[in-house]
C-alpha cells in the first residue's frame, strides 16, 4: 500500500523546465512568490482561474494502478470549460510529494501556466480536442485480461484437493505442490514484516519440474509486485490471482480452491505447457542443447584449423621412398588443434606434429613418415621429410614430449637444386636450413643459439663440417637468409658436386 501511495504522489518533471519555487497559498498560485493564478483546491479537483477569477481548467491526479499483469504510473487529467478531457503523462525529472505542485509542474510542461500567468490562448488550443488514450489503455488492458482469463477457464484444466492436475476429461496431466520458503529464497522483498512466502511448483506425470512461481501470502504484496511463472525453458509468464485473504491470519486454503494454483496451471496450459508426458520435449531440448554445443565446438575447431599452420584435404601428391608418385588429397598437422582450443591442459602430447602426412586416395588413407625422406606437395607448396640439426635455439621441434630424442619432420622447400634443398620449418619459417643430398639431416646455419646469438666462428665451423667443400668460402655467404643459402646451394652444385 505504501508503494502505491508513493506512486500516486511522485511525479517526475524536467528540472530545467521548472526553476521557479511553487506555492499554493490562500487560494493563489505563487511562482517565486509572484501570484500568477487563482486556485480552488478543495478535494482532489484543482480549479485554475486567471487573476481576474475567470475559470480556465480543472485538473486532478489519476493514481497509478497495478491490475493483474498490467501496471501504469497514472497521469494528470485535465478538463476544459468546454467539457473536453485531456490526459497527460507525468514528465520525467525531479519529484514532489505535493499533489498541487505535481499538477502545476505538469501544467507548466504543457504550456498552460507560465511565469507570467495562465496562457489562455494555449489553454483554448489545448482543449480543442479530447484525449482519453491513457484511461482507454487501462480499460482495454482490464478487458483483455478478463477475456484471457475466460479463455483459460474454458480449457477445463483443474487442480484437485491433493494437487493433481487434470483436464476436462478427467485425465491426469501432472501435479502441483505448494510450500512455504524462507524469505532469503524468495524473489519478493516486501516491506510488510508479517509477510510469509510461498513457492508453487508444477510437474508433469514423470515428476519433471515444468514451472514454478513464488509469491507472498498477502494479496496486497502480490498485486504490488506482480506474479510471474518461471518455466523450465527460461520463459516468464505474468499472471494475476487473488485468494482474498492474508494467509498469515488463516490457514492455507486447500489446493482445490487456491486461486493462485488454479490460475497457474491454466495459464501454463494456455501457453503451450500441456503437461502429461513431457519427457520427449525434454529429450528434444537436451538434443538441441547438445547439438548447439557440438556445433559451437565444431565451429571453434573449424576456425582453429583455418587459422592454424596445418594443411587439410588439399589436392597434391606424395613421392614415396621408392620414388613412386601418388596423387590424392593431402592432410598434415604441424601443430595441435586441441592445444589451440585449450583441450590439453595438463596433458603430455606424444604426437610428432609435422612428422606424418596423410594421402587420401578415393576415400582411402595412406600414411607417410618424414623419417623415410618422403617428399610431398599440397597445392603450390612442397615439403621434404628430414631431421634438423644445430637448431636447438629455434624452437623448431614438433612440440611432442619426445622431441628431445630427435624427430624427423617435414620442412617446407624454398629452393631445390639437383636433390639438394633450402628449407624452412613451418612452425618458425624465419629460420632457414641447408639440406645437401649427401647428408641425412638438414643443418641450420643462422646465428640463433640456445642462449643469445652464435658467434661467427661457431657458424663457420658448422658450415665447413656440413658442406665439407674447401672451394666454398664461408665468409662470402649470408647463411641466415634464404638468398644466402640459395647461393651456397648453387655454388655447391657447380664447385663441389662430383
Amino acid at each position: 500500500m505504501m508503494k502505491k501511495l508513493l506512486l500516486t504522489a511522485v511525479l517526475f518533471v524536467s528540472i530545467s523546465a521548472f526553476s521557479q519555487e511553487i506555492k499554493i497559498k490562500k487560494g493563489e498560485l505563487l511562482l517565486d512568490n509572484k501570484a500568477v493564478a487563482k486556485v480552488d483546491d478543495k478535494g482532489r479537483i484543482y480549479k485554475f482561474s486567471d487573476m481576474n477569477g475567470k475559470l480556465q481548467f480543472d485538473a486532478t491526479v489519476i493514481n497509478g494502478r497495478t491490475i493483474g499483469t498490467q501496471s501504469d504510473n497514472g497521469w494528470i487529467e485535465y478538463t476544459g470549460t468546454n467539457g473536453h478531457v485531456k490526459e497527460a503523462n507525468h514528465t520525467e525529472g525531479t519529484f514532489t510529494l505535493s499533489m498541487g505542485k505535481l499538477i502545476v509542474q505538469n501544467a507548466m510542461a504543457q504550456g498552460l501556466i507560465t511565469k507570467d500567468g495562465i496562457d489562455e490562448a494555449k489553454v483554448n488550443e489545448f482543449f480543442l480536442t479530447e484525449d482519453r488514450s491513457l484511461s482507454d489503455t487501462r480499460k482495454n488492458g482490464i478487458t483483455s485480461q478478463k477475456t484471457e482469463a475466460k479463455n483459460e477457464d474454458d480449457l477445463g484444466i483443474s487442480v484437485d484437493f491433493n494437487g493433481n492436475i487434470k483436464n476436462k476429461n478427467g485425465e491426469f496431466l501432472g501435479f502441483l505442490t505448494r510450500a512455504y520458503i524462507d524469505a532469503s529464497q524468495s524473489q519478493f522483498s516486501s516491506t510488510a514484516m508479517m509477510d510469509k512466502y510461498l513457492e508453487y511448483r508444477v510437474f508433469d506425470i514423470n515428476k519433471i519440474l515444468i514451472a514454478k512461481l513464488q509469491c507472498s501470502d498477502s494479496d496486497m504484496t502480490n498485486e504490488d509486485k506482480g506474479l510471474k511463472i518461471y518455466t523450465y525453458d527460461n520463459k516468464e509468464i505474468p499472471m494475476t490471482a487473488k485468494n482474498g485473504m492474508n494467509f498469515q491470519k488463516l490457514e492455507l486454503l486447500p489446493l482445490l480452491v487456491d486461486k493462485i494454483a488454479d490460475r497457474m496451471v491454466k495459464k501454463l496450459y494456455a501457453n503451450g505447457y500441456t503437461l502429461g508426458d513431457m519427457k520427449p520435449v525434454f529429450e528434444g531440448m537436451a538434443k538441441e542443447k547438445n547439438d548447439a554445443i557440438n556445433q559451437k565446438k565444431q565451429e571453434a575447431e573449424n576456425n582453429a584449423k583455418a587459422n592454424s599452420k596445418n594443411i587439410y584435404n588439399i589436392s597434391g601428391y606424395v613421392i614415396d621412398q621408392n620414388g613412386a608418385k601418388k596423387e590424392g588429397n593431402i592432410t598434415i598437422e604441424f601443430e595441435s588443434i586441441d592445444a589451440k582450443l585449450g583441450r590439453e591442459k595438463g596433458m603430455g602430447d606424444l604426437t610428432n606434429y609435422g612428422g606424418t602426412v596423410t594421402l587420401n586416395i578415393e576415400g582411402k588413407n595412406e600414411f607417410f613418415k618424414a623419417k623415410d625422406g618422403i617428399k610431398f606437395c599440397a597445392g603450390e607448396r612442397c615439403f621434404l621429410g628430414t631431421q634438423g640439426t644445430e637448431d636447438s635455439g629455434t624452437g623448431n621441434s614438433s612440440g611432442s614430449q619426445l622431441s628431445i630424442l630427435g624427430e624427423s619432420q617435414f620442412f617446407e622447400i624454398q629452393a631445390e637444386n639437383n636433390g639438394s634443398y633450402v628449407l624452412n620449418h613451418v612452425k618458425n619459417p624465419q629460420y632457414y636450413y641447408l639440406k645437401l643430398n649427401n647428408q641425412s639431416k638438414a643443418a641450420y646455419m643462422g646465428d640463433k643459439a640456445g642462449f643469445g646469438k652464435r658467434k661467427p666462428e661457431k657458424i663457420k665451423k658448422i658450415f665447413d663440417e656440413y658442406v665439407s667443400c674447401p672451394a666454398l668460402d664461408f665468409s662470402k655467404y649470408d647463411t641466415k637468409t634464404k638468398e644466402g643459402l640459395i647461393n651456397v646451394l648453387n655454388d655447391y652444385q657447380s664447385s663441389c658436386k662430383k
